[in-house]
């Protein structure tokens, strides 16, 4: 089985440590629970005893996006008969580490990070799907702006959409 290859092309994490966890990932059940790369999760706290390692479960297209993560684990592989980085999944009860989805921000996955492996056209919107896939069909979570092979690799390139919401109106001081 083929998994979701990501490439972290200008995520702010890369270079702005705050913009990384360590997550654990967990099914619908409460199970710890394996993950590809690629997959948006949606954080939920410390988990218990811990400081570093969040809890995170598959996001929704209803789900705010400053607390969402965007899985992008390394791609150790213990098995030495797997050579390719599409056979690499993060294993349940690992910690993971991902990425906070910031504005502007630029991560490429491969057609296998879509829901149904339906990949986007250049230009289209995309929006959280099931299982916290990309949805090519959706919209609210970025733009597809570009498409580029790479070796044995298709990559669609995705920017994040606006992910800050507009301060609330306060008072002035004095008035």
């Amino acid at each position: 089985m083929a998994y979701a290859v990501i490439r972290t092309d200008l995520m702010s994490g890369t270079k702005q440590p705050a913009d990384l966890v360590s997550l654990r990932f967990y099914d619908a059940s409460g199970n710890k629970a394996e993950v590809e790369n690629g997959v948006i999760v949606k954080l939920q706290g410390y988990e218990d005893g811990e400081r570093e390692v969040m809890k995170a479960v598959a996001a929704t297209a209803d789900d705010d996006l400053n607390e969402c993560a965007i899985v992008a684990g390394v791609e150790v592989m213990y098995d030495e008969r797997k050579k390719n980085l599409d056979e690499y999944i993060n294993e349940a009860g690992k910690a993971v580490r991902g990425y906070i989805p910031r504005s502007r921000n630029i991560f490429s996955v491969t057609k296998e990070g879509f829901v149904g492996g339906t990949a986007p056209t250049k230009g289209a919107k995309v929006g959280i799907g099931t299982g916290g896939k990309i949805d090519a069909a959706g919209t609210g979570f970025g733009t597809c702006v570009d498409v580029e092979v790479a070796g044995r690799y298709t990559y669609y390139a995705i920017k994040i959409g606006k992910t800050e919401t507009t301060a609330a109106s306060t008072p002035s001081v004095g008035g």
